[in-house]
């Protein structure tokens, strides 16, 4: 998997309807969004299914990403499915996606991110890096054990928690390929414009990078 400027993934939250998340996802598309994480875990595997054939009516299958729900995204065949702790293991996966599609996994340690690497995945999704609305009362663990990870671990890693336009550069610099973000765009009033706030600071990265 080739990673060229850092990457944003916008994440569902779970709290919006179908005709809701249709026009968030085409609006973060719109605003410079890379790949969309179907996170519905209250939504059945048909409601799954028949989100991402609405979404790609509107925005690329290979922009799609469905957790947990393997069984949807292979079926959809988008770009892959991302694992939980309670998920498949990325092996067993990988029996029932197609060849091409990746297979993402959270984790919350170097530990786990070693684990993760070992099983084969194709990124991998840290965090929480900062104080989250969606994690609340549970100490963030920084950037710290984010370079540990990035430095020793050659698959590309996206942070999440609590990431903003502000701090994106700090975890940029910890090595991160790219960042998730979950309620900084779907919880926004202008998904667009807040989505093209977080494109902007990645390109500046990456302008000053060079």
């Amino acid at each position: 998997m080739l990673h060229r400027s850092p990457e944003l993934h916008v994440i569902s939250s779970g709290r919006q309807s179908l005709d809701e998340l249709l026009r968030l996802a085409e609006s973060a598309f719109a605003g410079g969004m890379n790949f969309f994480h179907i996170r519905e875990k209250q939504r059945t595997a048909r409601e799954c299914m028949d989100l991402v054939l609405a979404l790609v009516q509107t925005i690329p299958g290979s922009c799609l990403i469905v957790n947990d729900r393997v069984d949807v995204a292979a079926a959809a065949h988008c770009r892959g499915a991302h694992l939980a702790y309670h998920s498949l293991s990325p092996q067993e996966a990988r029996m029932v996606l197609y060849e091409d599609q990746w297979v993402g996994r959270s984790v919350h340690s170097y530990a786990e991110a070693q684990e993760a690497h070992t099983q084969g995945v194709d990124y991998i999704l840290y965090g929480h890096v900062y104080a989250s609305g969606s994690k609340p009362g549970i100490q963030p663990r920084g950037t710290e054990e984010l370079q540990r990870i990035t430095s020793t671990i050659q698959v590309p890693v996206m942070a999440i928690g609590g990431i903003t336009p502000e701090n994106t550069a700090e975890v940029l610099r910890a090595g991160c390929a790219g960042i998730a973000v979950m309620s900084g765009i779907t919880a926004a009033d202008d998904v667009k414009k807040a989505t093209q706030a977080y494109r902007q600071a990645l390109d500046r990265w990456e302008e000053n990078k060079a």
